[in-house]
């Protein structure tokens, strides 16, 4: 994120600080490009082989973390870090073909990124903009890493074309990073190009903390360039009237609506950060995706730096993170087990979910890739959590799980033999019951 209160020198005198729910945004995308990396080029036969990686507001690449008393890096040293720890822990000799393409208006914030940034993290070779080579020796044979990045001076908006049709003729899968400071950097049409493209996901960065002044202000300019930009006329609608968590969950359900609609997303997730002392959410990661797995990476991901469970209220399903400032306030604890006591919220959220469409589709079942398509855009749970709750009820015989035809032989103790996404879920002719009746969810 670059902004006026981000300022990079060229040579890198001047730095500014990081925050920690900015730490945390970056070992989130870290965490989730590695595993995403991992999962579409690492399983399977063959995995995804093209890969083009958007940082569309790059800043100047290193930080001052005063925690630390270190430096920090940013966003495009750590995509590159995580593309290279995905191929590692892929072990592939395929080769695994990744371009950066790195944008930043400020040309002396592009300057550090080049000049200090790059260089401080050992990634010289990556600044001549050439494509290179490098293999890696595994156990089954040689590895080889394709690696291109490319900077761009200029506004995102201006090069959303250019990035888009990267993504086209390298085909493979495009990931864009979106990190702007204010609503107003990235267009609803900008959305929509790169939405078209087959394989892609946004993660973007949508600030709540703006709502007063964009959409409740009547007045404002500022408000009708909002809703001008995000073609939002018909959006966000008598929040003023709304308080506390009401406004906020009217206000995260209407934006991801406003993506659906308006932005052709096929599947959007939320994560919440809360920096200050107060409940209230600064900004929303939001995680755009047309496809169900990388949902279920962005779970995965979202789930290990989660550490908030208020989440579960006011139909706010995401995950989120709170600095520690708001435990030593109201004298918490912050090392309380919150994602035990969230699993069991999550699971009891997805019990209403499933048991549902189970009972819907008794007569001739349901697979486990319809169950998590269906439902799992909307509530917390990962996939392990999917099959989790389904082993359960497959121990307690309340339901039958088929695999080609034959029943499998799924129980709870079997933690690793997991659902393939080919299984049909049908209920058994036990009345059906609540899991929580009858079992007690463990760690």
């Amino acid at each position: 994120m670059s902004n006026s209160d981000s300022q990079w020198s060229a040579d890198g005198t001047n730095i500014p600080n990081i925050e920690p729910h900015t730490k945390t945004k970056h070992l989130l995308i870290e965490q989730y490009v590695t595993d995403l990396i991992y999962t579409l080029y690492g399983t399977g036969k063959r995995g995804v082989t093209n890969f083009t990686i958007v940082d569309g507001f790059s800043g100047g690449g290193i930080y001052n973390d005063r925690e630390s008393h270190n430096t920090w890096q940013g966003s495009p040293i750590r995509l590159i870090n995580a593309v290279r720890e995905g191929y590692l822990k892929s072990q592939r000799t395929y080769p695994l073909d990744v371009k950066f393409i790195f944008i930043e208006k400020n040309k002396e914030h592009l300057k550090c990124l080049k000049n200090v940034a790059m260089s401080q993290a050992g990634f010289e070779e990556l600044l001549d903009e050439e494509i290179h080579t490098f293999t890696t020796e595994f156990p089954q044979g040689i590895g080889k890493r394709i690696e291109q990045c490319e900077f761009i001076s200029d506004e995102f908006e201006n090069k959303v074309n250019y990035c888009v049709f990267h993504g086209e003729q390298r085909k493979g899968h495009s990931l864009f990073f979106l990190d702007p400071y204010g609503y107003l950097n990235v267009s609803m049409e900008s959305f929509r190009k790169i939405n078209s493209l087959k394989k892609s996901e946004i993660i973007y960065t949508l600030m709540a903390r703006d709502i007063e002044r964009f959409v409740i202000d009547k007045n404002g300019k500022e408000r009708e360039n909002f809703y001008k930009k995000l073609e939002a006329e018909d959006y966000f609608k008598n929040l003023e009237k709304l308080q506390g968590f009401g406004r906020e969950a009217k206000f995260r359900d209407e934006s991801m609506r406003l993506f659906r609609e308006k932005g052709n997303a096929k599947k959007v997730f939320t994560f919440a950060m809360i920096p200050t002392k107060d409940k209230r959410v600064l900004y929303y990661l939001i995680h755009i995706c047309s496809h169900l797995r990388a949902l279920e990476v962005m779970k995965d991901s979202s789930w290990l730096y989660n550490n908030i469970n208020y989440q579960y209220h006011y139909e706010i399903y995401g995950y989120g993170f709170r600095t520690a400032s708001y435990y030593e306030e109201h004298q918490l604890d912050l090392q309380l087990d919150i994602n035990q006591d969230s699993k069991i919220a999550c699971i009891e959220r997805l019990s209403n979910d499933l048991d549902n469409l189970v009972l819907e589709n008794n007569s001739e079942g349901v697979t486990f890739i319809e169950l998590c398509n269906k439902t799992m855009e909307f509530n917390p749970a990962t996939r392990e959590h999917y099959c989790e709750y389904l082993r359960l009820l497959r121990y307690e015989k309340q339901i039958k799980i088929l695999r080609k035809n034959k029943k499998t032989n799924l129980y709870k103790e079997t933690q690793s033999n997991n659902l393939e996404n080919c299984d049909i879920i049908t209920m058994t002719n036990m009345k059906q019951l609540s899991l929580f009746n009858i079992v007690h969810i463990k760690k």
